[in-house]
C-alpha cells in the first residue's frame, strides 16, 4: 500500500498564521515529505515563539552564515530563545530518512550539525543565504531536495500510520504488527531506524497532535475528544495533553487565539 499520509493528515504547530514565521508550501512533487518551508525575518516584534511536538523534523539555516543544523523529532514543548534570520525546512517525521545518508536512532529529541545528516549542504546553504527573495531560497531548497532523494520509504511504517491515523490513534503496536503483517520488534526496528522513535511515541504524539487539533476549534468539547480518541477519561487527556503541549487547555487556546503573553505583539 502506498500512498501520501499528508492526503489524510496533516501536523499543526502552535503558532497562530502570520505572527512571525511564514509557512510557504512545497510543490507538489515534494508535499508527502516537507510540511512546509519557513522563514522568520528579524524584523518583527514577535520574538519568543512556543514549539510544540508536531511529528515533524527540521533544518534550520541561519541568514547570517551560522552553522545549520538537523533537529530531530520531539516530544518536548519549550519557548524558544531570539532566532535571528532563519530559513527552515520542516519535514514529516515519516518522511525525512530518504533524504538522509544515516539512520535516525539517536536523533529523538536532538539537534545536530547538519554535515552529520547530509551531503554536500554548505553550497546550498550559502546559495539560499544569498539568495534575494524567499521564492529563490525555496526553489534552491526544492531542487536540492529532489537531486538528492532516493525514493526509498517503508510500506510497514506508511501502513502503520495509515492505521493509527483511520483509528483516531485507537490502536496498540500490537495492532499495528498485525495490521502490517510484521512482528513487533520488526516494526520497532524500522520506526526507530527511519523515524527516530518507536510506534508507542508515534501513536502518543499523533493522538496529542490529533487532540491540539481539536483543542483550538472555536466548539471544543473534551469530553468528545476524550471518547474519539480513546482515553480512558478527561483527566488523564488532560494530563496527556499538558505533558506534550506544556500548558492546560485553556493557556494553549489562548495563546493560540491571542499571541499570548509570551509574544510582544497583541491582537484583537
Amino acid at each position: 500500500m502506498r500512498f501520501s499520509i499528508d492526503t489524510i493528515f496533516t501536523t499543526h504547530t502552535a503558532l497562530p498564521k502570520n505572527v512571525g514565521i511564514d509557512e510557504i508550501e512545497p510543490s507538489v512533487v515534494l508535499r508527502p515529505y516537507i510540511r512546509c518551508f519557513w522563514k522568520y525575518n528579524d524584523n518583527t516584534d514577535v520574538r519568543i515563539f512556543r514549539i510544540i511536538p508536531d511529528c515533524c523534523a527540521d533544518i534550520i539555516i541561519p541568514l547570517d552564515g551560522s552553522p545549520s543544523i538537523f533537529v530531530g523529532v520531539s516530544d518536548k514543548s519549550f519557548i524558544t530563545p531570539y532566532m535571528g534570520d532563519v530559513f527552515g525546512i520542516r519535514f514529516y517525521a515519516w518522511s525525512v530518512a530518504p533524504f538522509l545518508h544515516i539512520g535516525l536512532s539517536e536523533m529523538f529529541n536532538g539537534a545536530v550539525p547538519i554535515d552529520s545528516v547530509l551531503n554536500n549542504f554548505s553550497r546550498v546553504q550559502n546559495a539560499i543565504i544569498e539568495a534575494q527573495t524567499t521564492e529563490q531560497q525555496v526553489e534552491l531548497a526544492e531542487k536540492y531536495l529532489l537531486d538528492l532523494f532516493d525514493g526509498k520509504s517503508s510500506s510497514d511504517i506508511m501502513n502503520g500510520l495509515y492505521c493509527t491515523i483511520k483509528d483516531n490513534c485507537r490502536v496498540t503496536v500490537n495492532n499495528l504488527s498485525d495490521y502490517c503483517a510484521v512482528s513487533k520488534r520488526t516494526l520497532e526496528r524500522k520506526f526507530i531506524d527511519s523515524i527516530g522513535i518507536s510506534p508507542k511515541m508515534m501513536i502518543n504524539l499523533l493522538r496529542y497532535q490529533m487532540l491540539w487539533q481539536d483543542c483550538i476549534k472555536s466548539r471544543f468539547s473534551a469530553s468528545d475528544s476524550a471518547y474519539k480518541l480513546g482515553y480512558y477519561d478527561e483527566a488523564h487527556m488532560y494530563n496527556d495533553f499538558k505533558k506534550f503541549h506544556g500548558t492546560g487547555f485553556g493557556e494553549a487556546r489562548a495563546e493560540y487565539a491571542m499571541l499570548s503573553r509570551f509574544y510582544n505583539t497583541v491582537t484583537e
